[in-house]
């Protein structure tokens, strides 16, 4: 089941985008899921003339680059004609950790819709919420990925058979008749002509693809996971033309599958007249120009890679924007706090530590952050730990950063999706340290140990009645304790309308 705030937020985003009244080349960029590790960035190019729109996905396995680098491309071009829809990073959490899972496994296997009903909603079910309203606007889809070895439709070797996915493009069948629109969508033939065209302008034999149909419509495929797929469920949901472009994996140089993906996506694109300004190829190393940060709610400081930043114990430090040598797939990470994606989040920092910087998986700058000490700061710190007590907490309310002092009561509504992001204590060198553990929550991790720090949680189905006060599903605590000693209590509230 979606939720009720993304059907609302869909329903004032998704609706009608590729209007035939649209004038001239622009793009319009929409960000989901804002202030999460899964954070959705999409991008909606219309071209300068209205045409056929295609969708393009990239990283929904997070260790597949050429994929989602190659995606990048194409979210700032300019069309002449048609239009495009591009995500560039599906799964920014997989992507992170340099992963083909996410938090709840393949999210590439998550488009089932029966699969779907058995279990319960979390970030990952969100982002293909969203990517399935997409889908519905498109008239074709692309999910770019890297596969293994090299695919053959015969055995050549241990590297190149029909097992292995590389090089190719995959369909789910010749030909699948859209029974709503009275019609045969030729995948088959679109693939092949595809890959002659694509083949003609590649050297190197060993890099050309080949039609791979998996024939996932079938009772006898060989690849029966593949029908909770995206390109399974556009192809028999939405009723369009979706293929997986596959480059291989044993093809070391990043830039040439970058450049193979491109091939295809450009063929694909003139066969559905869609034309552009043809990307070009970034594979520059990634490289921290500087961070703008502002402490304790004070102007913006511009700090260059490298640089150290000197502060008060217990400042408040945040990284409001990454300026470097590209524009998507930056987060900062501040050590020992947070998760690995705490861009405008704000921390209170007491001990040395630092802002790595990463572009995707890869890290590509630091600054330093160096609290001021004093042997009086030390002393006061030692002896305040006795009387250590929680002040307030941070709460992510629906992709909302709201916070909620010691005793008092944050009113939400019953369905929202909450994630606790930090706290704070009369001891800012502590915070790090204290527990948060919502009651009536259970953590999807195999150890409870009683810290529910940065876990979603939904609030219509992860709950535990007998946990909240009087056992009524109304009001739940939310318990803040450092070395197993309560030092605070908070109340989250479920309001019905």
């Amino acid at each position: 089941m979606i939720r009720k705030i993304l059907l609302s937020v869909l329903t004032l985003t998704l609706v009608a985008p590729f209007m035939t009244g649209v004038a001239g080349a622009q793009i319009r960029h929409e960000v989901f899921l804002e202030n999460t590790d899964h954070e959705l960035n999409v991008y909606r190019i219309f071209g300068e003339e209205v045409g056929k729109t295609i969708m393009i996905i990239g990283g929904i396995q997070g260790d597949e680059p050429g994929g989602y680098m190659t995606a990048d491309l194409y979210a700032d071009i300019h069309l002449k004609k048609g239009n495009l829809i591009v995500v560039p990073r599906a799964n920014f959490y997989s992507i992170l950790l340099n992963r083909r899972n996410g938090l709840t496994g393949d999210m590439n296997r998550k488009f089932d819709p029966k699969e779907k009903s058995k279990a319960k909603t979390n970030l990952e079910d969100e982002v293909v919420a969203v990517l399935k309203h997409l889908i519905a606007e498109s008239d074709c889809l692309l999910n770019l990925h890297e596969g293994s070895g090299f695919y053959s439709p015969k055995w050549i070797s241990n590297q190149e058979n029909p097992n292995r996915y590389g090089q190719s493009i995959i369909y789910d069948s010749e030909v699948f008749r859209n029974s709503q629109k009275n019609v045969d969508i030729e995948l088959g033939k679109l693939a092949k002509t595809v890959v002659e065209k694509v083949n003609s302008q590649i050297k190197e034999k060993r890099y050309h693809f080949r039609p791979n149909n998996h024939d996932t419509i079938s009772k006898n495929t060989r690849h029966p996971e593949q029908r909770k797929s995206a390109t399974f469920y556009a192809l028999t949901r939405a009723g369009i033309p979706a293929f997986g472009v596959e480059t291989s994996k044993t093809i070391k140089s990043l830039e040439t599958k970058i450049g193979l993906h491109k091939l295809v996506i450009n063929t694909f694109m003139s066969e559905f007249g869609i034309i552009l300004d043809s990307p070009g190829i970034n594979v520059d190393q990634p490289k921290l120009d500087y961070l703008l940060v502002k402490i304790n709610g004070g102007p913006s400081y511009a700090l260059p890679h490298g640089s150290d930043l000197a502060i008060d114990p217990g400042d408040d430090v945040v990284v409001t924007d990454i300026i470097a040598n590209y524009e998507r797939g930056l987060v900062a990470d501040v050590e020992g706090v947070g998760t690995r994606n705490d861009t405008n989040i704000p921390f209170r920092i007491s001990q040395k530590t630092k802002i790595v910087v990463r572009k995707d998986a890869l890290q590509c700058g630091w600054v330093n952050i160096v609290p001021k000490s004093s042997s009086a700061i030390q002393k006061a710190t030692k002896i305040s730990e006795k009387n250590l007590k929680a002040s307030e907490i941070m709460v992510n309310v629906d992709d909302q950063l709201l916070t909620v002092e010691e005793g008092k009561t944050l009113k939400i509504r019953n369905g929202a999706r909450i994630t606790l992001k930090g706290i704070r204590t009369n001891v800012a060198r502590f915070d790090s340290e204290v527990l948060l553990n919502f009651k009536g929550f259970a953590p999807p991790k195999s150890t409870n140990d009683g810290n529910d720090l940065h876990y979603p949680i939904y609030t219509d189905q992860d709950l535990w009645k007998r946990y909240s006060e009087n056992g009524k599903g109304k009001r739940y605590p939310v318990v803040a304790t450092y070395n197993e000693k309560p030092i605070g209590k908070f109340w989250i509230e479920l309001k019905t309308n």
